[in-house]
């Protein structure tokens, strides 16, 4: 039976009812969306339950044994609630999802609570609309628990019962630790700023227009180019010429009247990202540069962007931070031919943002410099802190405590180069690394349009710092994006000997005998 407050349950006993369904969904990463089938906003419990997206739902059916409840919920995509981008990008997956009724023409009366769950899977059709499957809770319950014996580790990597210190917690004042707690200390600040983003207007960036227009050449002899090799995207792409040893042009973008201020008070970037690659045998490189202007056109500075000769298309990008009294900004490509007779610098899909740093920040694991740090005194840690030995194998006092630092299993990592959603190039310092060490571990994005999702990462190159991701990210990956990543883990013994040095806490029957063993005696039947 349903608990209800009396006032609410003597409307329902009533010849007449006012009752609209309210949905309350809580997202993982702490975001919540408020949705009724009232004909207008409604306001309850200090929240505002909207209105204006449209959705459909299957009937409400209550029972009382264990059988597992499902409802179907149907509904348009709207931009202001539940957007399509962020279904795909899977921020939905295993929300929380509260229905309950209330009475709009009085909602002092309280809620009468009709289903909790979580969302199961959402399909996505080509007419805007999206399906989905809500779990009842005794969903939790349909779970089969139980180990059989095996040769591998049945622990994962990091948990309780592995004890491999993957993400410990962060050292606290004035709390006892015993030998054997591991703890991570900040020793850098680690801090990344959010950054907004504001487009500036590239005329042809991407020589769609068939030709040059819109850029002014002032050396050699840029064109178009339509095959040999195909474009990036579209029809055409910029190419450095013929005969031309050096090739550069030019467009002029204005800075918005709105920013002068942050940039007088050096605190705007600029970045240019573009698509680039050269004829395979000639290896003629090429670059993008930024030369910054006043307002009568006077040249304040130049900030060259570093020459490369990719042989296949390639993200590249370069930032600088625009000086003081900028008000234009000469976005320049430059190409040069190193062999052959023409200047193979291919340009494409040219775009040019400034980057506004606002005053929120967002702590990243940089901030732990890639340690961690080992109890062998144990004590209790003073209520200020000290200056942590960050050099493998030094110890440090922490009031009566004393910890030596170790090299962490989780490594921070920026993006240097993006090839696609699931494929990209990294700084990442591990000195234990080799091809494959991160391969089968967990990628956890910081910062960037991904932040706080996690996903497995299928290859690692350690020669490139090329990541292959199982999945493609739901948003794009940027340079500049800040990760942390653990290796993974085969559950093999010898893995976790030669590896984590862990066989102690080895969760497997490696030298259990299997069938053939079992039935290799003579006359088995």
């Amino acid at each position: 039976m349903k608990s209800t407050s009396a006032a609410l349950a003597a409307h329902l006993a009533g010849p007449v009812t006012t009752l609209a369904t309210c949905w309350r969904i809580s997202r993982i990463d702490g975001k919540e969306f408020f949705f009724t089938d009232h004909d207008r906003d409604l306001p309850f419990e200090g929240n505002v339950y909207k209105a204006s997206s449209g959705y459909s739902r299957t009937a409400i059916a209550n029972d009382a044994g264990l059988s597992v409840d499902n409802l179907d919920v149907e509904g348009v995509f709207d931009s202001e609630a539940i957007a399509e981008e962020e279904l795909r990008a899977g921020l939905f997956d295993q929300a929380e999802v509260r229905i309950f009724l209330v009475n709009w023409a009085d909602p002092a009366m309280g809620a009468l609570r009709m289903r909790r769950g979580w969302f199961g899977e959402v399909v996505l059709t080509e007419q805007g609309i999206f399906r989905t499957e809500l779990r009842g809770m005794t969903q939790a319950l349909q779970q089969r628990i139980g180990e059989l014996y095996s040769p591998e580790c049945r622990a994962d990597l990091g948990d309780h019962r592995c004890k491999v210190p993957v993400n410990p917690p962060e050292i606290a004042r004035s709390t006892a630790y015993i030998v054997g707690d591991v703890v991570r200390v900040r020793t850098a600040s680690g801090y990344v700023s959010e950054t907004e983003t504001i487009a500036l207007s590239v005329v042809n960036p991407g020589a769609e227009a068939g030709n040059t227009n819109g850029w002014t050449i002032t050396d050699g002899g840029f064109t178009v180019r339509s095959s040999d090799p195909i474009p990036y995207t579209g029809s055409y792409y910029f190419y450095g010429g013929p005969s031309n040893a050096l090739a550069r042009m030019h467009q002029d973008l204005v800075i918005p009247i709105a920013l002068h201020e942050s940039v007088d008070a050096a605190g705007i970037r600029v970045e240019a990202k573009w698509r680039q690659r050269t004829y395979a045998s000639n290896n003629d490189p090429g670059a993008v540069d930024f030369i910054f202007l006043d307002d009568m056109g006077a040249v304040l500075s130049t900030s060259a962007g570093p020459l490369a000769a990719p042989t296949s298309w390639t993200l590249r990008s370069h930032i600088a931070v625009v000086p003081a009294n900028t008000r234009f900004i000469r976005l320049r490509l430059r190409s040069e031919r190193t062999a052959g007779s023409n200047n193979d610098g291919y340009f494409d899909d040219i775009s040019c943002d400034l980057l506004v740093d606002q005053e929120t920040q967002t702590l990243t694991s940089a901030a732990y410099e890639n340690r961690v740090y080992r109890c062998v005194t144990a004590g209790t840690t003073a209520s200020e802190p000290p200056s942590f030995d960050t050099n493998v194998g030094e110890q440090t006092a922490d009031g009566g405590a004393v910890f030596e630092a170790e090299e962490a299993w989780s490594r921070s990592g920026i993006v240097t180069a993006v090839t696609d959603r699931a494929v990209f190039n990294a700084t990442l310092d591990e000195p234990r690394a080799v091809d494959g060490w991160f391969a089968g571990g967990v990628l956890t994005w910081e910062t960037g349009a991904n932040a706080g999702r996690s996903i497995e990462v299928k290859g690692w190159t350690q020669g490139s710092g090329r990541i292959e991701l199982f999945l493609p990210m739901g948003y794009g990956i940027e340079p500049g994006d800040a990760f942390r990543v653990h290796p993974g883990c085969d559950k093999r013994l010898d893995t976790c000997i030669d590896r984590f040095a862990n066989v102690l806490n080895f969760r497997g029957e490696p030298y259990v005998p299997g069938q053939d063993a079992m039935m290799s005696y003579p006359d088995a039947r």
